[in-house]
């Protein structure tokens, strides 16, 4: 049976934390509609709060399924899952990590074992914009991808950075991959695609952006990465919640010492590597490479 996990994710009221419960449970893959149907049964009985679908939903689940996969398919968006061998090791270790993938481009850029996020503030200053480009830049010549969300301010630059360094860059997106945004920056994710780049979403084709989405997909851009360097942001900045699931993942967190509200506020942590720009970077690598060795260990 194909899409098991994009298929329960379908039913009605089957959410992650089901679906988690459901691969504990499963003790091979499913065959079938009603092989579903009787893995929620055995859950059911050692937790009563999990709802078990008829078997019409698990068919229906089943056809939606199959049917964003294609369409997905139809628009070179491929579609991976948390069983699949090739799924974002990374990704997978953090809490609350998205189940299902969807992307269009290059899937090394993705699984590449050096990730770093570089983001900051859509209204960024010249300054900013000109910070994101470099790091960017200097990390790609060293082989890393660069993670950022293809917003407005430093998110562009540092995929521009990346892009003119010859580098891989991923774009992780707030909505569906047929949807791009901001409007703005369709023509910075064809790029992407064109050079070697990735668009990635947990959102299917169809997805519009809401709020809720963006602090969602912040946790993929930490959870991608061995660290993320913030270059300039506001206190109440989406840049935040970014920093904050770095921390939460354990992951290395750089912070560019200068007079913004959201850096100050940051750097007050001990944990978070204060830095000036180009000239930290073998700093920043440093604590990487440590990350990525802590990583591999849980492997």
């Amino acid at each position: 049976m194909k899409n098991i996990i994009l298929t329960l994710l379908s039913i009605p009221k089957v959410g992650r934390k089901s679906v988690d419960y459901f691969i504990k449970y499963m003790k091979e893959v499913p065959k079938n509609e009603n092989d579903i149907v009787d893995i929620f049964i055995d859950i059911k009985n050692d937790n009563n709060k999990i709802k078990v679908p008829t078997l019409e939903e698990v068919k229906v689940a089943y056809e939606n399924a199959n049917e964003i996969v294609n369409l997905s398919k139809k628009q070179n968006i491929e579609t991976i899952d948390i069983l699949h061998k090739n799924f974002p090791k990374k990704v997978k270790l953090i809490e609350n990590a998205p189940q299902v993938l969807f992307y269009k481009g290059n899937y090394n850029a993705i699984i590449n074992e050096n990730t770093l996020a570089i983001i900051g503030s859509r209204d960024a200053s010249k300054e900013g914009q000109e910070n994101a480009y470099k790091m960017a830049y200097l990390f790609a010549k060293e082989n890393y991808s660069i993670i950022s969300g293809l917003a407005i301010g430093c998110d562009t630059y540092a995929h521009q950075g990346c892009l003119d360094a010859n580098g891989m860059t991923v774009a992780v997106l707030s909505s569906g991959l047929n949807t791009i945004y901001p409007i703005k920056n369709i023509e910075l994710a064809e790029r992407i695609v064109d050079n070697n780049g990735c668009l990635l979403s947990e959102y299917p084709i169809g997805v519009a952006s809401f709020k809720n989405n963006f602090v969602e997909r912040d946790r993929i851009e930490s959870g991608l990465s061995l660290g993320t360097i913030v270059i300039e942001a506001n206190i109440k900045s989406g840049s935040m919640h970014t920093a904050n699931f770095t921390l939460k993942q354990k992951r290395a967190l750089a912070c560019l010492n200068i007079n913004k509200s959201g850096n100050k506020f940051l750097l007050k942590n001990n944990e978070v590597i204060s830095i000036n720009g180009k000239e930290d970077v073998t700093k920043i690598k440093f604590q990487l490479e440590k990350v990525k060795e802590i990583l591999e260990n849980k492997k």
